[in-house]
């Protein structure tokens, strides 16, 4: 066995801390942007969570996006708060379905209807074409898969571009990346998206 020495704390005063997004350009990778997986635990929600229950959850965990998984824990999809507005509830219970019976399942969007970014890519890419190729897409948020293991190896998000570029953000309503791009290229009125 290894004797493991012990040493005085008298010159250390600052602690560790877990990486964040801050100073971040749109030239930074765009590995910088996104949330690995093997780093941070996925946030996950049961497919059969009623929807009483799911929007508080959402608002105290202050996150806007959940991955859905099935009883077996296995993938099926992603909720977002904005699916869950009054209106999608009102169409689901004129559907038949009781309102103490909406579920996660009722609101989610299905994997099949998902589009995702390879892992592979973004490690090729910049912040700049991140934000492009969301706003283009009017996402807020994208998975992104690691074809090679495959994996669901991580997300990107709006807030998470928004806070690394240093662009203050309403997040009690999403931050679309037509307020982000905006705000980014503000100095450049060529490239004022509008919407």
């Amino acid at each position: 066995m290894k004797n493991i020495a012990l040493y005085e704390l008298n010159q250390l005063d600052e602690l560790a801390w877990p990486e964040t997004f801050q100073g971040i350009s749109l030239e930074s990778p765009a590995t910088s942007v996104f949330t690995d997986f093997k780093k941070t635990k996925p946030i996950v929600i049961q497919a059969d969570t009623p929807i009483s229950e799911v929007e508080q959850r959402m608002i105290e965990e202050k996150v806007r996006l959940k991955i859905v998984l099935d009883a077996s824990n296995k993938f099926i999809g992603v909720i977002s708060l904005d699916d869950l507005n009054d209106q999608e509830k009102i169409k689901r219970i004129a559907s038949g379905i009781e309102r103490p019976d909406l579920c996660v399942r009722h609101f989610m969007r299905g994997k099949e209807d998902l589009k995702v970014i390879l892992y592979r890519e973004l490690q090729r890419s910049s912040v700049g074409d991140v934000v492009e190729m969301l706003k283009t897409n009017g996402l807020q948020h994208c998975l992104v898969v690691d074809s090679e293991e495959h994996q669901i190896r991580g997300i990107v998000s709006a807030s998470d571009l928004a806070k690394g570029l240093g662009i203050a953000m309403n997040l009690s309503v999403s931050p679309s990346f037509f307020d982000i791009f905006n705000e980014v290229y503000s100095e450049a009125p060529l490239f004022k998206a509008y919407g």
